[in-house]
Formats: C-alpha cells, sequence, structure tokens
C-alpha cells in the first residue's frame, strides 16, 4: 500500500509492505525541492498494527496542513507462508 501526502511542494509517501522474511514494515519518506529528504522504516507486528500508524500519520499530516493525494501503484502477491 502507498499513501501520499502533499502540501505545496513538501511531501511524505507512506508505504505499508512485506519484506522478504515476511516482516510488516511501514515506511516514511519526506523532503521538499529544497532539501534532499530522509526516510524512517518502523517494523510492527501486524499489517492491523500498520493500517492503525497510517491513520495515525494521515491524522498528523492533516493537522499540518497536508493533503492526500491519488496514488496508482500496482500490487504483486507474493505468497511468504
Amino acid at each position: 500500500m502507498v499513501v501520499r501526502w502533499q502540501k505545496n511542494q513538501d511531501f511524505l509517501v507512506v508505504r505499508i509492505y512485506r519484506d522478504l522474511v515476511g516482516d510488516w514494515v511501514v515506511a516514511e519518506c519526506w523532503g521538499s525541492p529544497d532539501d534532499s529528504g530522509d526516510c524512517r522504516h518502523t517494523l510492527v507486528n501486524s499489517y492491523t498494527e500498520a493500517l492503525e500508524r497510517l491513520r495515525d500519520i494521515g491524522r498528523q499530516q492533516r493537522q499540518r496542513g497536508f493533503r492526500r493525494q491519488q496514488v496508482r501503484e500496482e500490487q504483486l502477491g507474493f505468497d511468504f507462508s
């Protein structure tokens, strides 16, 4: 899952995915044209916990004046079992 927020030229992109060993990861990458940006990767215990984190991030971004942008993505299915 990929979610993008933007305010003027500033942006935040959040990705929720499972890595190759099956861990759930919430990756947050942010920046603007004036700086190089940065990323933070957080391991969570479940997809549900990742969605809770995403809701918290969304609340924070709305309070800061960011708006959610539509992102088209193609999800590839891999079986980690």
